[in-house]
């Protein structure tokens, strides 16, 4: 059975209940102004925030099934509702590209994923709500999710990321755990020691 994305040709030619709630992406032009589409967005928060967040946006729309011929199904429409991620928001192209599609944002997610260790932040979705919601207020949110994401990726690089001169003085403090097996620093479980002499108090890249 053949799938593809059903392209319309009239602007915002969602489902019904979308347009008569006039849901689009130009809500969320206005939310961004600075951003052409949701690639430019995932890219000016991972270059402009200090972690390196990634992206993913929640969409919907109506997926054309085609009959293959043989198994008797008839051609049929279905709502699909699905996650895009990070360099893959670039193929939705721009708000206006999306509307022209049918294909609907209704929410945004962000993470950061701190490299050296094998952990990550805590996944921030933020839905959309634009019948209740101001378009301001929802960049607002989205930032604000941002921030905290930051925030929980400086703490876990700071948890993890002490060099070997951060790993003596923590040994030198009575850590526990030093030695085989333990904290000795890039090692990706040392504290980072703030007045470390040698990386400076900001750890180590591992």
């Amino acid at each position: 059975m053949g799938l593809k994305m059903k392209l319309y040709a009239s602007k915002n030619d969602y489902p019904l209940d979308y347009d008569e709630e006039h849901l689009d992406n130009q809500y969320f032009a206005e939310a961004f102004p600075n951003a052409k589409g949701l690639g430019d967005l995932y890219r000016q928060t991972y270059k402009y925030t200090a972690c390196g967040p990634w992206l993913s946006a929640q969409i919907q729309y109506i997926k054309v099934f085609e009959s293959d011929g043989y198994s008797g199904d008839m051609p049929h429409e279905q709502e699909v509702i699905e996650w895009i991620h990070s360099d893959d928001l670039y193929s939705l192209g721009s708000w206006s590209d999306m509307d022209a599609q049918g294909v609907l944002v209704t929410a945004l997610m962000v993470g950061s994923i701190v490299e050296g260790c094998d952990l990550g932040t805590s996944k921030h979705e933020i839905e959309a709500k634009q019948l209740d919601e101001d378009p301001k207020q929802f960049a607002k949110r989205f930032s604000k999710a941002v921030k905290e994401v930051n925030a929980e990726a400086n703490s876990i690089w700071n948890d993890t990321h002490g060099c070997e001169t951060c790993a003596e003085h923590w040994h030198e403090e009575g850590l526990i755990g030093w030695g085989q097996g333990g904290q000795n620093g890039n090692d990706g479980m040392t504290p980072v020691w703030k007045d470390c002499p040698a990386c400076g108090g900001t750890g180590a890249v591992i």
